[in-house]
Parts: structure tokens; sequence; C-alpha cells
């Protein structure tokens, strides 16, 4: 068997990687919950960034929701970042819809007094067996509840009533017209 004759040596470049602490927007009260590493901070603006709520809030109770996160600048060594979305996760939503008898899904664009177009995908979740008219009705009133509620906030606050839960209330409140809910909650909410 012949020798293999290396005729040619090649150089490994290596280029020195840093790291980025990564910052939350706003909303929430721009906490850095995480960290990136990038050759050039000039290949970072883009970048997606996923976590869990819990992560960012620095509370345990809100870990069953994932947050997407896009890095929108660069300055210094922080990164700045926009939400993309949140999600409920799906064993989460397995566990709340074990307790309803019926469940109604939704989903609709809604837009915010700074013409942010934002995707809603609401489940309410009823305890008893009742008609399909009667939870066609509950999708519409809470269509229009989020609507209404979009266009008299800015994408910042509506965001922020959607994590505090302070909406869900009012909305069960507004619903209990129609027929009492056991639960309303927000399966996905994305910035489009």
């Amino acid at each position: 068997m012949a020798k293999k004759v290396i005729t040619k040596k090649t150089r490994v470049s290596v280029e020195k990687k840093r790291w980025y602490a990564v910052q939350a927007p706003t909303v929430f009260n721009n906490v850095v919950f995480g960290e990136t590493c990038a050759t050039e901070p000039a290949l970072l603006p883009g970048r997606g960034i996923k976590t869990n709520l819990g992560t960012v809030l620095r509370a345990t109770k809100k870990q069953n929701v994932e947050v997407r996160f896009k890095i929108s600048g660069v300055q210094g060594n922080t990164c700045t970042t926009e939400l993309v979305s949140m999600e409920i996760l799906p064993p989460h939503v397995k566990r709340l819809v074990k307790r309803a008898k019926k469940r109604v899904d939704d989903s609709f664009l809604v837009v915010t007094k700074d013409s942010v177009n934002v995707r809603l995908k609401p489940m309410i979740l009823v305890k008893d067996n009742v008609q399909h008219s009667l939870l066609t009705s509950l999708r519409m009133s809470a269509r229009d509840f989020f609507a209404k509620a979009a266009e008299e906030s800015t994408f910042n606050e509506f965001t922020n009533k959607i994590i505090m839960g302070e909406m869900y209330k009012d909305l069960k409140l507004h619903l209990k017209k129609i027929y009492p809910v056991s639960a309303v909650e927000m399966r996905a909410f994305v910035r489009e």
C-alpha cells in the first residue's frame, strides 16, 4: 500500500469571536437576559434569539411561554432587540385543555395605535358542553374586544397588557354576558 505524500501545508486561520450581552426591549424594562457571540458587530443585526418568558421577567410562573426576539442594533457590547413573537408551549396548552369540555381557537390580525400589525391567537376554554352557535358568538365577541383594545393602545402598551394578563380578566368579564368561560389564554402573539 502506497503512503500518502503531503505536498502542501495548509494554514488554519481562526477569527477571534467576542461575546455581546442581549438586552430585552423596553416592554421588558431593558433587562439583559443572555449573551451571543460574533466575530464582528455588523453580523449581529437580524439574528434571532429564542428563550422562555420566565428568564426575561425573572418569574418562574411564566416559564411555559416561549419568546422570540430579533437583534435590531448593537451599541458597544450590548445588543438591543425587538419582540417578534410569544407562544405558549404545546405541553402547557395540553394541560389547560384537559380540564375543559370545549375549546375555542381563533387567529386574526389587529392593528395597534402606532400602526403595527399583530396576529393574535386566543384560546377560550368552556367547562360545559355548549352549542356551536354559542362558541361562535364567544369567538366573535373576543375578536371585537381585542381589536378595540389594540386600537386604543400602542404596541408596547398592548404587549404589556397581554404579558401581565390584565386583558384576560377584562375579557372574561366581557364574555360572561354571553356564557361563563373557565379560562382565556393567548396561545400565540406574533408581530407581522
